[in-house]
């Protein structure tokens, strides 16, 4: 094998060479640029090859440290105090927010389920969800999970909030605080970015929303195209889906919970109430230990079963 000089090499020294540089520049994907450092030798200077490779290297550290920057600004926000507003000034109170829940030893939970997000991330959740509380003064701040995308991913988050003044609503929607809309969700594609509160639920679309399956690409606008068709955005979808999971994975003692009396003979009930332990027929004993392992002393919350069986829902 000859060089771009004319002179000839044996194929070790070549191998031998390559090898070297590939340890050097590009030990974490040396498979890919295997072909092009060795062409590089045969046909350039091999004693400039190094500099040449190096200003390759200085670029992609220049984007590395571009994207540590970034990083840097967006983590930033959840760790400073409120600086004053003059030189030598007294800095503003830090407001209270309501108790958010630590994560950190929910995840330890998890990870016995071997569900984990790292530990790294689920401080920068816990450090978030204190940033949410502070700017919504929302309460009983849960994480509900995640749900991946296609392009990018939700966490989401539910809690409560005060009840706002609703525009024009169908005649079966339910209001804030009651219902499928009892708690707010707010959503995020990552640890360092800004949530987005959903939106309240509408019959229609949790009717529609058990129709369709749709993969989440992580646009909450993105428009969604199926048939049938869908009259929302995939913010609509999410949140239908959420309430959907959350409804359908929420299950209670079988027993602790009754039927309301119908308005009408022959009507649908729409209430559901607890038993009172004050009256001798709606004395309600709790499982043992043994018994909570029996699959038929658990049910469904009764609004879930209720909100199944309606066909305006």
């Amino acid at each position: 094998m000859k060089d771009a000089k004319g002179e000839g090499t044996d194929l070790y020294s070549h191998l031998l060479e390559v090898f070297n540089l590939l340890i050097l520049h590009y030990p974490d994907d040396s498979l890919d640029k295997l072909e092009e450092v060795s062409h590089l030798i045969k046909f350039k200077d091999s004693k400039n090859i190094n500099e040449w490779l190096l200003i390759e290297e200085f670029w992609n550290f220049k984007e590395a440290c571009k994207n540590k920057t970034d990083f840097i600004t967006k983590a930033r926000k959840h760790f400073e105090l409120p600086q004053p507003e003059e030189e030598g000034g007294e800095a503003p109170e830090v407001p209270t927010v309501n108790a958010v829940p630590d994560l950190l030893t929910q995840a330890r939970v998890l990870e016995w389920a071997g569900v984990s997000f790292g530990e790294k991330e689920v401080y920068r959740l816990q450090k978030s969800f204190a940033s949410l509380a502070g700017s919504t003064s929302a309460s009983n701040l849960r994480f509900w999970g995640k749900i991946t995308g296609t392009q990018s991913d939700y966490y989401i988050a539910e809690g409560n909030v005060e009840a706002e003044e609703e525009g024009e609503r169908g005649p079966d929607f339910e209001a804030r605080g009651t219902g499928v809309n009892s708690l707010v969700y707010w959503v995020t594609d990552s640890s360092l970015g800004e949530w987005t509160q959903l939106p309240d639920l509408e019959p229609k679309d949790i009717a529609a929303a058990r129709s369709i399956k749709v993969l989440f690409t992580g646009d909450l606008e993105r428009d969604i195209i199926t048939n049938p068709f869908f009259f929302g955005k995939e913010k609509d979808y999410l949140r239908a889906q959420i309430a959907r999971i959350s409804h359908g994975t929420t299950v209670v003692p079988n027993g602790i919970y009754k039927l309301g009396e119908p308005e009408e003979e022959g009507a649908f009930v729409k209430e559901i109430e607890a038993k009172d332990p004050e009256n001798e027929e709606d004395q309600f004993k709790q499982p043992e230990t043994e018994d909570q392992a029996v699959l038929a002393n658990w049910v469904h919350h009764p609004k879930s079963i209720l909100d199944n069986n309606r066909t305006d829902h």
